[in-house]
């Protein structure tokens, strides 16, 4: 059977973008605004800040700056690699006025990362703060091309750190001292879904990340999807999770404009920052991710703060273990909690929690559909399956993404036949019409929340002259959620050899990856095997080795 919304259809505009929705729109489809008071976004740290309308000027001076000065035309891809910062939403919105389309990545990337990202969106210009620069500069440099595309980002405004590179606020004076340009739309004869809007990364399977290309309607329909899901009560957003991240993008870049919500970003996580910033801005919706709450159970600070104005926690991004939701209600008790069920190729939400359903009973599930959207679920043979049956959740609707950029063939096998997106997780749907999810096809480590790729990891340790073959896995961690694992296959050794070549050689393969890839990516252990167990077909059975390092390698679990 097809499962459906339970909301009633939304109408989703087909001829608007982004920019035009938030700001160029008198606007049928947005709520009337909460609060009274301008919003907009708030350093926690320096206590510096820009409105709504501040950056709506920003974005239209960066925009013109831009397209007269530096040649950007629609289209032009733009990388931004930049922590959270209260100048991040007029970058983005200004590259989106001029028709460029932003390509967000973590500014924690390394080289080679970096030169990736460069090369798969083949960017004009990128955008990054200056501890970042250096980085930018050894990627762009590998590639062939000159720094002098690169902008740096820095919340005080001057001249860049390095001799010919330009800063945001020379960009800014550019696109001041001239007429401003028109805004740039959805060209005629095309729909917004058509056009893409941004870009993300998302990692695959198979190899490095791909960049996921998000229309304009997909982030407009998300936005529409979440309004019947929020809460009034959500005044003040948490600005903590990643900019660049899906939900970032959706939850703190554009939803707080719709719903006029003020946004409190911290550039750095410390518990005593995020403590005090709930205290001090009396926060009600609690976003964060899994680890976050395992420290919310855990530390013993938390009592130190008044957080009675929590009402709610909502998390995502990864799995969070019964254990620790009875140990989170215990401690809040009297607080609801809320997720959504989703992936970047999703524009973040396929299910989320309804208004009514914003309580502890529902957390191991992942809400219900959100409005416009169309869900199967089917078995190993392709046939469908019913309520409370698992099987592959596969998804339809206007959030979900058009495809990866440049890459056909991966953009196929993300489809079914029928357009259904393949999601490569196990769940079901129960009676109440809520998601749970089971297991992960994709297997897919997520640290922090963000995704790192077994294959990936074992591309580079295969690269490796003492390595004849591996497997990567995550594994359980208390503070980050999952942790890279190696199984290892050395390359044949002498008997006589073995110990001695054994001996160190973990630690040799764990530097080898702390040297090549981000802290995100780094292998919390190596054990040594004989053989990697692999099905007839040659895929490897992580299954046996999640088996194997629970039965010989995992520690007793810690009491919460």
């Amino acid at each position: 059977m097809l499962f459906k919304s339970s909301h009633p259809d939304l109408h989703i505009p087909t001829d608007l973008t982004i920019y035009s929705f938030l700001f160029s729109n008198t606007n049928q489809y947005f709520p009337s605004k909460i609060g009274s008071t301008p919003k907009g976004y708030t350093n926690t740290f320096t206590l510096s800040r820009l409105d709504h309308s501040e950056i709506q000027t920003l974005a239209s001076n960066i925009s013109t700056a831009l397209t007269r000065k530096h040649g950007l035309q629609p289209g032009d891809v733009v990388s931004i690699c930049s922590p959270n910062a209260i100048q991040y939403p007029a970058i983005m919105y200004g590259i989106m006025r001029a028709g460029g389309v932003p390509a967000l990545s973590s500014p924690g990337f390394n080289e080679d990362e970096m030169m990736h990202v460069f090369k798969t969106v083949d960017c004009k210009l990128v955008l990054c703060p200056s501890e970042t620069a250096s980085v930018v500069r050894g990627a762009l440099k590998r590639l062939g091309r000159k720094d002098d595309c690169i902008i740096e980002t820095d919340e005080a405004s001057g001249e860049g750190d390095v001799a010919g590179v330009k800063s945001l606020g020379d960009i800014i004076q550019e696109g001041q001292g001239t007429s401003q340009t028109e805004v740039w739309e959805i060209p005629q004869g095309k729909k917004n879904s058509e056009v893409c809007a941004l870009l993300c990364f998302s990692s695959g399977t198979t190899g490095l990340p791909k960049a996921v290309k998000i229309s304009h309607q997909n982030i407009i329909a998300q936005c529409l999807q979440l309004i019947p899901t929020t809460s009034s009560d959500h005044k003040t957003v948490l600005g903590l999770l990643p900019f660049y991240h899906i939900t970032g993008v959706v939850k703190m870049l554009v939803l707080p404009f719709v719903i006029g919500a003020e946004v409190v970003i911290l550039p750095q996580f410390t518990m005593k920052g995020l403590l005090s910033t709930i205290e001090r801005y009396q926060i009600a919706e609690v976003q964060v991710v899994p680890p976050i709450i395992i420290r919310l159970v855990n530390d013993p600070i938390v009592k130190d703060y008044d957080l009675s104005c929590i009402k709610r926690f909502a998390s995502g991004a990864a799995p969070i273990s019964e254990e620790v939701l009875q140990l989170l209600e215990k401690k809040f008790p009297g607080r609801g909690f809320k997720q959504g069920y989703g992936m970047t190729e999703s524009t973040g939400c396929i299910t989320t929690h309804p208004l009514d359903k914003h309580a502890f009973k529902y957390a191991r599930t992942g809400g219900t559909l959100v409005a416009n959207t169309v869900v199967k679920v089917v078995d190993n043979e392709g046939k469908l399956v019913g309520v409370g049956e698992q099987g592959e959740i596969l998804a339809k609707g206007p959030q979900i993404f058009p495809g990866y950029l440049n890459n056909p063939t991966a953009t196929s096998s993300a489809f079914d036949s029928e357009g259904f997106l393949h999601t490569g997780d196990i769940g079901s749907i129960d009676a109440e019409g809520c998601i749970v999810i089971h297991d992960r096809i994709k297997e897919m480590i997520k640290v922090k929340g963000v995704q790192v790729a077994p294959a990936e990891l074992e591309d580079l340790l295969l690269g490796h002259e003492m390595v004849e073959d591996c497997a990567v896995i995550g594994v359980p961690d208390a503070y980050a959620g999952e942790r890279p694992f190696a199984f290892v296959v050395l390359r044949h050794v002498n008997e006589d050899d073995e110990g001695e070549k054994l001996e160190g050689a973990g630690e040799l393969l764990m530097e080898y990856v702390r040297v090549k890839k981000g802290k995100g990516k780094w292998l919390i252990g190596v054990k040594f095997v004989e053989s990697i167990p692999k099905s007839p077909s040659g895929k490897i059975l992580r299954r046996v080795l999640r088996e194997e390092y629970s039965r010989t390698l995992a520690k007793p679990r810690a009491k919460l």
